[in-house]
């Protein structure tokens, strides 16, 4: 499936029990490809992406996740998760508590796989890896050695790739139990060998940028300049502007305004158009000069507002 927008793919994680709020955070177009497969008791998602996004929300619970990167290379921007850049071969999502914090790489071939809990626990105990039932995921990744990662890197292209050539397939008597019997050992193979390598020190200044995050979905359109944030949040102007630079790439006023252009954008998608002016909307969201916010909007969609209201229109 082609999904062409941040709020599509939201649309379609959603549908796959994943309810997570997404923000582009680099400018063009999206031009980004969804591939869901469920095989038996497993959900596998590939997500393939060409801008830079940030995913935050709660985990599904009861459910084991395991996410990688399969575009993962050495010499690119790595994914960042919950402030922690991630090894090229890092599995992540691990840890079922606490939520998703994600910001991806420029490009990205990020692939899920789901299951419930439980039944990985006891499959790892099975296949002789007693301590991952034992002492769960503490950590939330671990960096798996080159050479298995390797390989459950290639078992997942081969598996999208067959199916994308052959829908079919999936649906042939046993193979959802082939895959099943074949993917968890390698996956299991894996973890147990892995490595749950830390940082120096914790990332600095993470939480702050949760808590301004927070307030910012919380109030989508509520007028504030810097100074009210911080104090919002009890920081220092000096201590958000460098927490978002490090987590974020860009400053907390600057991720304000993505998160209102998308919030715009939302509006626009889910409007009557008979009923609805982009002026009106944008003034929601503190958007008073028609022709920068015009100009915004183009930059971070690749359309102009009117555009994507004129598409619901034809849509409707």
């Amino acid at each position: 499936m082609s999904v062409g927008c941040v709020e599509q793919l939201a649309e379609c994680l959603t549908a796959s029990g994943l309810v997570l709020h997404l923000t582009q955070l680099a400018p063009g177009p999206l031009d980004s490809t969804l591939q869901l497969l469920r095989v038996g008791p497993l959900l596998l998602l590939r997500v393939r992406l060409d801008r830079q996004l940030h995913v935050a929300g709660p985990k599904l619970r009861g459910h084991q996740i395991l996410a990688l990167d399969l575009a993962a290379r050495p010499e690119t921007r790595p994914c960042r998760s919950h402030g922690t850049l991630l090894p090229s071969t890092a599995v992540f999502g691990l840890a079922s508590h606490g939520d998703v914090h994600l910001t991806t790489a420029d490009r990205t071939d990020l692939v899920l796989v789901v299951l419930d809990q439980s039944r990985f626990l006891r499959l790892a105990g099975g296949l002789g890896w007693s301590e991952l039932e034992q002492q769960g995921f503490a950590a939330n990744w671990l960096r798996v050695e080159p050479l298995r990662f390797a390989r459950v890197r290639s078992y997942l292209r081969q598996l999208f790739g067959l199916v994308e050539a052959s829908p079919g397939r999936l649906a042939e008597p046993g193979m959802a139990r082939l895959i099943e019997q074949d993917l968890l050992p390698l996956l299991v193979e894996a973890l147990a060998q892995g490595s749950a390598a830390r940082l120096d020190r914790p990332p600095a200044r993470l939480e702050l940028v949760k808590v301004a995050q927070d307030w910012m979905h919380r109030h989508p359109d509520l007028p504030i300049t810097l100074e009210e944030l911080c104090h919002q949040v009890y920081a220092s102007r000096r201590s958000l502007i460098q927490g978002f630079s490090e987590h974020l790439g860009m400053g907390p006023m600057a991720y304000l305004k993505l998160q209102r252009l998308h919030a715009v954008r939302r509006l626009l998608l889910a409007a009557a158009p008979e009923q609805t002016t982009v002026a009106a909307v944008a003034a929601r969201f503190g958007f008073l000069s028609a022709g920068h916010f015009s100009r915004d909007y183009r930059r971070l969609f690749g359309e102009l507002p009117r555009e994507t209201l004129a598409a619901r229109l034809r849509a409707a």
